[in-house]
């Protein structure tokens, strides 16, 4: 009778043992949405899911293409951060978490308060940077840097773009490596399109030196004025180089080196007032000219004018370009305004 209760005793036991393992296994089994097989960021998601920071639709849906909203990103950041808030329910779900980061200073002061409208893409730059580093402004610059957000084409960041779910999880998982200690890469033409956008010039990014001189105007004549609004900087050796576009490479000498050489463009403004009609005629060589050692070029559209006539009152405004040798640009790029010599960019 003992011997027959220990075998019916270890049968419910190794049922109850099986049982749980069943349990424990489909617990850990990944869960299939039904729009996400073969989307780019399938696995991503599935990552983001198992680490409970995101989770999919009542229908079974993930949804990964729907634009993200200001709450939802916040409630993504908060969560996977590991930040503990008390769930409300309603139309006010999201409000813990925006005050959570709020006390840990993530969200500043400026940002919107419409938090179901969708996020742009420079908020999620602003309150990505400031999740890793809180001394940061938060600017695109910032997030770029960092190696957080990308370009979507090698000339355009959309700050005022928005952005989806998948896309969301994808700054997320940035953000939580970067929070780690490792060093996430820089998408290089972001870094640039930032930089431009936040200094006027790409020579941080592109030759590690310190940009002079924007928005200085200079006087050419009684009435005529120049102004310097850009300074960028180009590589003629990466053949995905967005600003070698505007190069009419006719005009590059056949014995000058792509690989040993930058292309230096200067964005120039010339305003000429009705005081300035029948001042001297004007060349983009008497705005800007360089050293013995630097090649003109010519550019192919957003060039400024050839020749400036100044017969009545007008407005010029493109670029004067000239091929400059690695060794002296790496160094600081210095050129002749107006016949005067003039640092633009220095270490």
């Amino acid at each position: 009778m003992r011997k027959r209760f220990s075998i019916i005793l270890c049968t419910v036991l190794c049922a109850a043992s099986i049982g749980y393992d069943a349990i424990s296994s489909s617990a850990q089994s990944p869960i299939k949405f039904t729009d996400t097989s073969q989307h780019w960021a399938e696995q991503s998601i599935q990552t983001a899911v198992e680490k409970k920071y995101v989770d999919g639709y009542d229908d079974g849906s993930f949804k990964p293409e729907l634009p993200i909203s200001r709450a939802e990103f916040i409630k993504m950041l908060s969560s996977a951060a590991g930040e503990k808030v008390e769930k409300v329910e309603g139309n006010d779900w999201y409000v813990p978490y925006v005050k959570r980061l709020k006390e840990l200073s993530i969200i500043p002061v400026e940002f919107p308060e419409r938090y179901n409208e969708p996020l742009q893409r420079f908020e999620m730059a602003m309150l990505s940077a400031r999740s890793v580093d809180k001394e940061l402004k938060g600017s695109m610059l910032d997030s770029v840097k960092l190696g957080l957000i990308h370009g979507v084409s090698t000339t355009d960041l959309a700050p005022y773009g928005t952005s989806t779910r998948a896309q969301a999880i994808t700054i997320i998982e940035r953000i939580l490596s970067a929070k780690k200690g490792e060093k996430l890469p820089v998408d290089k033409y972001a870094a640039s399109s930032a930089e431009i956008a936040a200094t006027g010039s790409n020579v941080g990014t592109m030759l590690g030196l310190r940009v002079k001189e924007i928005g200085t105007t200079w006087n050419y004549a009684e009435g005529v004025t120049v102004k310097l609004n850009k300074l960028i900087v180009a590589d003629p050796a990466d053949l995905d180089d967005p600003f070698m576009k505007l190069i009419d490479m006719r005009t590059w000498g056949k014995s000058t080196s792509k690989t040993d050489n930058k292309v230096i463009f200067a964005n120039f403004t010339v305003v000429a007032t009705e005081a300035g009609v029948g001042a001297p005629d004007m060349l983009p060589t008497q705005v800007l000219t360089q050293l013995d050692t630097s090649d003109e070029l010519l550019l192919t559209e957003q060039a400024l004018s050839r020749w400036m006539e100044f017969n009545k009152p007008q407005t010029n405004e493109g670029y004067v370009a000239y091929a400059l040798p690695n060794r002296i640009a790496n160094l600081g790029i210095v050129f002749n305004i107006l016949n005067t010599k003039t640092i633009l960019a220095i270490k």
